[in-house]
């Protein structure tokens, strides 16, 4: 997988949010994130989101 690179929990994260903004609704939503993350990615966007550790900055 050259290019490819492994994203962190807070990235997923961002990266869930900003499908949900973008997907408008629940269709969209879902459309969008399965077009960007893989299901273990969103289900570490999940667990990161339901920590409450903070999704903004680096």
């Amino acid at each position: 997988m050259i290019g490819k690179k492994n994203k962190t929990n807070k990235e997923c994260a961002q990266i869930a949010i900003a499908a949900a903004i973008v997907g408008g609704n629940a269709a969209g939503t879902a459309q969008a994130m399965n077009a960007t993350l893989t299901s273990e990615e969103m289900g570490r966007a999940q667990a990161y989101l339901q920590s409450g550790k903070p999704v903004r900055g680096k």
